[in-house]
């Protein structure tokens, strides 16, 4: 369906066929637009009655540059007024009832376990080469790897196939301890 300026001069002079025309056109399309995002029928209908509102204000502001995407313009409304909800009706929601947040703070026994598994493995790293040891340790404190195998003159390949050794090794050390 085409508009034009004449059917938008209407509109602003609340002609009653303009009128319904508007309404019943794209009502369904909205409906539609909506129904995919909100369930709740009344919900719909009030984004629908909101929509239709802010464009007739747009129209009595002569706001609408081209008649002929009246009807892009029409859905883009649409779309901005749900997004609006969307983010009232979340950045207001409280949470439910008997819900508590997650506490952020780690429990005693996890950080005592955290600390004995750092130190299980700092053991097994003692027990390897000195090569591999500094291989591992420069790889967990997240060096750049072509900056460490340029330094022991070897290929970055070279330096990956030599710290995936180290680190098969220290694996093996790990659960021949750990039987």
């Amino acid at each position: 369906m085409t508009y034009d300026g004449d059917f938008l001069g209407k509109l602003r002079q609340r002609d009653p066929a303009a009128c319904t025309r508007f309404v019943f056109t794209f009502t369904p399309i909205l409906e539609a637009k909506l129904r995919y995002k909100f369930r709740d029928h009344a919900t719909v209908q009030d984004l629908v009655n909101e929509t239709f509102l802010r464009v007739l204000v747009q129209i009595d502001k002569n706001a609408i540059r081209d008649p002929a995407q009246f009807g892009s313009f029409v859905r883009g409304v649409c779309e901005n007024v749900a997004r609006e909800f969307i983010r009232r009706e979340y950045s207001t929601s409280s949470w439910p009832d008997g819900f508590e947040p997650p506490d952020r703070v780690l429990a005693i026994d996890e950080l005592v376990a955290d600390r004995e598994l750092k130190e299980l493995l700092r053991s097994e790293l003692r027990k390897l080469t000195h090569e591999e040891e500094k291989l591992i340790t420069d790889y967990f404190e997240g060096k750049d790897r072509r900056d460490l195998a340029r330094k022991r003159g070897i290929t970055r390949s070279g330096y990956n196939v030599k710290l995936h050794r180290a680190l098969q090794h220290l694996i093996r050390e790990f659960r021949k301890n750990q039987i």
